[in-house]
């Protein structure tokens, strides 16, 4: 597996807040997180000259890319619109940009996302309102399989048969990610939550409850790089991508393979042995948690358990605040919003710099970042280092 080159270096990450942010659209959240991003690390927008980006799902936009950086008065040399769905855009927005800076294409690119699911959507709307197709138009929407939440309830009974698990699994994987959102100033989610709270939270579909479905939210979020020579001239902190690997395996759920020919294992296994390492070297993990289950899912794949053991392994405290390998220190989709995953790597830098404030994970060198795009259809995995 080829090593991601360290000529190109993160410099700068940029957030807007989460939550309802009424009154913006998804072109002005995402350009509010590119100029947080530029005065993270003591840019203007005159000197960006790439833009990667990952249109609204609520409200699709075609060329979005070029809608954003006219918006910002940008003319880039290198602009581009990237979809390959969950977290796995976000990291593949980064290997594009640099892939661009490398090849001398742009100098300094930014990687954004953002849009405004929640206060976009119809008055007395629920839930995430998709209204870009998915590939089970045809075959899995006639027969019930709408949305997202019951097809990762197909998952996570999958999971419970193959392995023995039960909702206190799930349960387990919720309150560790809370406890790292309430050290977060920024996540939605304020309150304390037990195992009897998931337990008493309403079933949304069997066996997902409330509180194992991630937080529709306004928000957005972004990465500016650069080379590493003009990195250094401007005295900014530097976090690499040491390595990047996905496996796509199928679209649609009624071709999912069985939970363990996914391919976050193969993906995992490769982005390991780019980078030189094992899971045991990690100081963090962000994992794509649109729902619990996919939490428990990726553990088990990447090698910190063996399969079907995720749920001991987060009750051992490991993924909680203090724990040997903290998951979601941000308080992931579930806790702190849902914004396509772009937050997991802005977390990963954010802890790598060391700005995490309360919940900063100490001496961090060394953190991962992984993500699914559909219902696991692409599993792609990355190691982030502190440069």
């Amino acid at each position: 597996m080829p090593r991601v080159t360290d000529e190109a270096v993160i410099i700068g990450l940029g957030e807007t807040p989460v939550g309802k942010l009424p009154g913006l659209n998804s072109v002005q959240i995402q350009a509010m997180a590119v100029h947080d991003a530029l005065r993270s690390c003591g840019l203007s927008i005159r000197d960006v000259d790439g833009l990667i980006n990952l249109d609204p799902y609520s409200f699709p936009n075609s060329m979005f890319a070029t809608t954003l950086a006219e918006y910002l008065g940008l003319k880039p040399s290198f602009c581009t619109t990237v979809d390959v769905g969950g977290t796995v855009t976000g990291m593949t927005m980064l290997q594009q940009a640099i892939w661009a800076i490398n090849s001398g294409h742009c100098r300094t690119a930014v990687c954004v996302y953002g849009e405004n699911a929640l206060t976009g959507r119809s008055p007395g709307a629920h839930g995430y309102m998709l209204k870009n197709l998915l590939g089970g138009e045809e075959w899995e929407e006639p027969f019930g399989l709408q949305g997202m939440v019951s097809m990762y309830a197909l998952l996570a009974q999958r999971y419970f048969h193959d392995y023995g698990a039960d909702e206190s699994d799930l349960g387990a994987i919720a309150v560790s990610t809370r406890e790292h959102a309430l050290l977060n100033p920024t996540a939605m989610m304020k309150k304390p939550m037990t195992l009897e709270d998931h337990r008493r939270s309403r079933i949304i579909c069997s066996p997902l409850r409330l509180l194992d479905c991630s937080l529709v939210a306004d928000g957005g979020g972004a990465l500016v790089l650069t080379g590493a020579a003009n990195a250094r001239r401007l005295g900014a902190p530097m976090v690499r991508m040491r390595s990047f690997a996905m496996r796509m395996t199928h679209n649609t759920v009624a071709q999912m393979p069985d939970i363990e020919d996914l391919g976050m294992r193969d993906a995992g296994r490769d982005a390991y042995e780019a980078a030189g390492i094992g899971p045991e070297d990690l100081d963090m993990a962000q994992l794509h948690d649109a729902f619990t289950i996919s939490v428990l899912v990726t553990i088990d794949a990447l090698g910190f358990c063996e399969p079907g053991g995720a749920g001991d392994y987060i009750r051992t405290g490991a993924t909680a605040p203090g724990g040997k390998c903290p998951v979601n220190t941000h308080g992931g989709l579930l806790s702190q919003a849902h914004i396509g995953g772009m937050l997991h790597l802005v977390e990963a830098v954010r802890q790598l710099r060391g700005e995490a404030g309360r919940r900063q994970v100490p001496d961090a060198r060394l953190a991962l970042v992984s993500g699914n795009g559909g219902i696991f259809s692409l599993c792609g995995v990355s190691i982030l280092e502190r440069v």
